[in-house]
């Protein structure tokens, strides 16, 4: 991967390719060369086609751990192996070793560790350094344990080399340092790294966001119905030919849209969190966030429209009015709630078969019309739809009062 200096950790191996060995001779190393290591074991196998000719090998071998104590051209000590009748010996080999001096003032060395989107590991930490460390290779210490390098890269641009390792590893949180990297020697600090979440730590972020998410909603809710709630239901419907809502109407009408904008907030925060703490953006969560704004957009628009009043012309006076709801009342199993002089309100008891929890039904007095609408019962849970239910009440009340004499005050 680079040039050898002193005092650095590298691996040698001894191989014999496409043969297996009966017996070996290790190599005797002499006072140049410290053996940190081994022999432990080395197999490797390798694949390719080349011009449409297949090559495949197969190497096994052994190999050590060490480091050159002086600079200069150093042999590397031979080793043999045997196969059958026959032995195997390695080349001579040689290497140079370069003095331990590394300009520490342009040493560069960083740790990130990234969460990955997909694989069976869960985590990767990366070491990226513009020489190469003393050990080969580097360790790190993830969670209380040691770990080599699952991936190792080297490159040189104009001058500039890097190498970079990487480490795969499971687990909730991490902490993870390198606490015995050196260069020609001489120790290398680098900044540990610790998840700045932990996996509870994830769950009561987004509990706590749900949490503000709710208490501004209901704030809003306070504001944007604090007239309504203490206006006269008559005189709110005259002026404004919409249904006035108190707070808890309004959570059951806006159900819907509610519930979205709240999986929108909690997918955005998920989404801000995996950025913050594993610098990973999570595309799922983000567009989860984002498709559900305009269906909660789309949701309240319809729910809005609910609340308006229709005109139904009559000739009927409140008297007439009055008999002919209580006529529907008893056909239609409606139980009336208020019979006031300006205003008449009821709801329906739905049977076991309805899709709804039951509508309420507002009438309002005005000179030669009433003011009629019909929404879910907003007393009962949120349901968007009202199956026609809502609408047939209305029908049946039209059909009702088109006829007779007019109001009279």
């Amino acid at each position: 991967m680079r040039d050898i200096r002193m005092g650095q950790v590298v691996e040698l191996t001894y191989v014999l390719v496409n043969a297996q060995f009966d017996s070996v001779s290790h190599p005797v190393f002499n006072s140049s060369i410290e053996v940190i290591g081994g022999p432990k074991p080395q197999e490797g196998s390798s694949y390719a086609i080349i011009n449409g000719v297949e090559n495949k090998s197969h190497e096994t071998g052994f190999r050590y751990l060490v480091q050159f104590r002086q600079s200069g051209e150093v042999k590397l000590p031979s080793a043999s192996v045997k196969v059958g009748n026959r032995t195997y010996t390695t080349p001579e080999c040689r290497v140079t070793v370069h003095s331990a001096e590394v300009d520490m003032n342009k040493l560069k060395c960083s740790l990130k560790v990234g969460r990955l989107a997909g694989g069976y590991k869960k985590y990767c930490a990366t070491l990226t350094c513009n020489a190469c460390p003393d050990q080969n290779p580097p360790l790190l210490f993830i969670n209380g344990k040691t770990y080599r390098p699952s991936r190792k890269s080297f490159s040189s641009t104009n001058g500039k080399e890097e190498y970079v390792y990487e480490y795969f590893f499971n687990d909730d949180s991490y902490e993870v340092s390198c606490e015995e990297l050196t260069f020609g020697g001489k120790p290398y600090s680098v900044k540990s790294k610790k998840s700045k979440l932990a996996g509870l730590d994830f769950v009561i972020a987004t509990v706590v966001a749900g949490t503000l998410f709710e208490l501004v909603w209901w704030l809003a809710y306070r504001h944007c119905y604090r007239e309504e709630k203490d206006a006269p239901l008559a005189e709110f419907v005259l002026e404004k030919k919409t249904l006035p809502l108190i707070v808890s109407w309004a959570y059951t009408h806006y159900g819907v849209s509610h519930t979205l904008l709240l999986f929108s907030v909690l997918f955005l925060v998920m989404t801000g969190v995996t950025i913050y703490t594993d610098s990973l953006f999570m595309s799922v969560f983000f567009w989860f966030g984002i498709a559900f704004v305009p269906l909660a957009y789309l949701s309240y628009r319809n729910q809005r429209c609910k609340l308006d009043f229709q005109s139904i012309p009559t000739t009927l006076d409140k008297q007439a009015i009055y008999d002919t709801i209580y006529n529907l009342s008893v056909t239609y199993d409606w139980d009336v709630d208020h019979y006031g002089e300006d205003c008449i309100v009821a709801h329906t008891n739905s049977a076991i078969w309805h899709l709804t929890w039951g509508e309420q039904i507002f009438i309002v007095f005005d000179k030669g019309q009433v003011w009629a609408n019909s929404v879910n019962d907003l007393n009962k849970r949120t349901s968007p739809f009202s199956f026609g239910y809502a609408k047939r009440n209305i029908r049946r009340i039209r059909e009702a009062l088109t006829q007779g004499a007019a109001i009279r005050d």
